[in-house]
């Protein structure tokens, strides 16, 4: 985090092995050039103490030195103070975008367009003895994002889990009707939802 020790620490650590040899240096301009991640940490360790590189000799200088080449010279320019001004010369990589399909079904965010155009209604309160497990499948969907914050999958089976788990109970005859068979039917189609949607249902719900 910003502020931390973890800033200096980054940046003595690529002098110390990651710039210490011409292999080295073309090994970290190829890293910083195909990871964002790595990029967006680097840039942002370079902020915090004020010092920039240069794509070309990979060399760090302070913001207010240049960097000299044979065929010219390399200067920091102050913008806007984002990350890609203190990685001089080298393009932020795009990140990574992988769709996966999921037993036929393309889990990517033309599904979640479709999902969401449909008319599906969900209950506007969560029955009680359907919440513990419905707090089970969200803190399981969130942390699958957290782990994987650029995975379509996880974004998008997040935001599909209401509507694939909390849908409105239809009754097809009158005794599913009656106020207290439909609370307890609406309570059973949330359960046998959630327990598929923790197994391999995901696909079944997202078909039906």
């Amino acid at each position: 985090m910003a502020g931390s020790k973890g800033f200096p620490r980054l940046v003595a650590h690529i002098k110390r092995l990651h710039l210490s040899s011409d292999d080295r240096r073309g090994a970290l301009r190829e890293a910083l050039s195909t990871d964002c991640e790595l990029f967006v940490s680097v840039g942002e360790a370079l902020k915090a103490l004020d010092q920039w590189v240069c794509g070309v000799c990979m060399c760090l200088h302070a913001l207010s030195r240049a960097c000299h080449h044979s065929d010219g010279m390399t200067r920091f320019k102050w913008v806007a103070g984002d990350v890609e001004e203190f990685i001089v010369g080298i393009v932020r990589p795009q990140v990574r975008r992988e769709v996966v399909p999921l037993g036929g079904v393309v889990v990517d965010e033309v599904l979640l367009d479709r999902v969401f155009s449909l008319p599906i209604t969900t209950v506007k309160s969560i029955p009680h003895s359907c919440r513990m497990a419905f707090s089970h499948a969200l803190a399981a969907a969130l942390g699958k994002v957290a782990a994987t914050p650029t995975s379509i999958e996880a974004w998008v089976k997040l935001l599909l889990l209401p509507r694939c788990t909390l849908r409105v109970f239809r009754p097809s005859n009158r005794q599913e009707r009656r106020s207290g068979n439909r609370k307890s039917l609406q309570c059973h189609s949330i359960q046998r939802a959630l327990a598929s949607w923790g197994g391999d249902g995901f696909i079944e719900l997202i078909t039906s």
